[in-house]
């Protein structure tokens, strides 16, 4: 077989080409960017290509070549079932739903005045969101009514930009308290209070809807797991100082003792109800009734050089105290889809 790559510099692209030429995996670099990229892998038998919701060109073509790759017979990655809820928290909420899985209930009016209805009956405190967002961006609570229909009118009015340079500053302020980062990139960050980043000027703004989400209480951290195949990478994220949010707070402790085995197969549970190539899953657990819950989910991850030092679990619910690299594991996925099909043939 022979995989075509979409080379990225920063992107999983880096491992993956490392990966193939240490292991003589036949592979070409391609560029989805080019008018012919189905004539360019026509000679190929898979795509991978690490698209990035946040690059307005990504965003504006990626699921679709590469699902239309995946119908005309390519394995692609991710496929259709890894990505087409790719920052799409309607999509998740809908797709939760539909598959019974038990995740954070959540909301959503595509009418003002049904909304208001909504917040008049329903309690608080809830958790707002956009439908795009990472690391915690367009994240807000909701602590009482009054905010709530606060967040409403806003989605049925001017709507909400896809960054906002002012919470950006604050959650970076944050981690320069507490030594993440330095006071040059502290200044740097006071730029996009002012000056957007790129995507967000050219994509438009989120209007027109409301999300909000059962607020889950908890001992102030989630659980991140991010598998592939039948291996995962399992952290404890804590939340940032007097916030509720743990994504983006870059508090994060790898201690194979402090994941529970109950979380580990909850994730991968999941990971095969949704029949997803890879995954992250953002779990809480009800400190006051011990259940799980999954909050959200994504095809792909930031990458922790450091993390990779730290072992990793498989499927059985086994510890693995050894270095690794997760992005292999995505090669030999597709690897593993190719060969099944092969020999589906005979």
């Amino acid at each position: 077989m022979k995989i075509a790559i979409h080379h990225r510099p920063g992107s999983y692209s880096d491992r993956w080409i490392e990966y193939c030429e240490e292991n003589n995996i036949p592979y070409k670099i391609v560029n989805a960017y080019d008018t012919d990229i189905i004539q360019q892998v026509k000679d190929c038998d898979a795509f991978m290509w690490h698209h990035y919701h946040y690059d307005p060109i990504d965003a504006l073509f990626a699921k679709q070549l590469l699902f239309s790759l995946e119908q005309a017979g390519k394995i692609v990655f991710p496929n259709f079932k890894t990505g087409w809820h790719y920052d799409d928290k309607l999509g998740q909420k809908y797709l939760f739903e539909a598959c019974g899985i038990k995740s954070a209930h959540a909301y959503v009016f595509y009418d003002k005045k049904v909304a208001y209805n909504w917040i008049a009956h329903t309690d608080f405190p809830k958790v707002f969101k956009l439908r795009k967002g990472f690391g915690s961006r367009n994240v807000m609570l909701a602590h009482n009514k009054k905010e709530a229909k606060k967040f409403v009118r806003k989605a049925f009015g001017k709507g909400f930009p896809q960054f906002d340079g002012m919470r950006y500053f604050k959650d970076r302020f944050e981690n320069y308290k507490s030594g993440k980062i330095t006071l040059l990139n502290l200044i740097r960050s006071s730029f996009r209070i002012i000056i957007p980043p790129k995507y967000s000027r050219i994509m438009n703004k989120e209007i027109g809807y409301v999300y909000f989400q059962d607020f889950i209480p908890n001992e102030g951290f989630d659980y991140r797991i991010e598998l592939t195949g039948e291996k995962a990478i399992a952290l404890k994220r804590y939340v940032r100082p007097n916030d509720f949010r743990a994504s983006g707070s870059h508090n994060n402790i790898y201690d194979n003792q402090l994941i529970e085995k109950d979380v580990i197969r909850f994730a991968f549970n999941i990971a095969e109800k949704l029949e997803m190539q890879t995954v992250a899953l953002d779990i809480v657990r009800n400190k006051k009734t011990s259940e799980l819950y999954l909050i959200e989910i994504c095809y792909c991850y930031g990458l922790d050089e450091d993390e990779f030092d730290h072992g990793y679990w498989t499927k059985n619910g086994e510890w693995h105290d050894e270095k690794f690299d997760s992005r292999d594991w995505m090669v030999d996925a597709v690897i593993e889809e190719y060969n099944k099909k092969t020999n589906s043939m005979f």
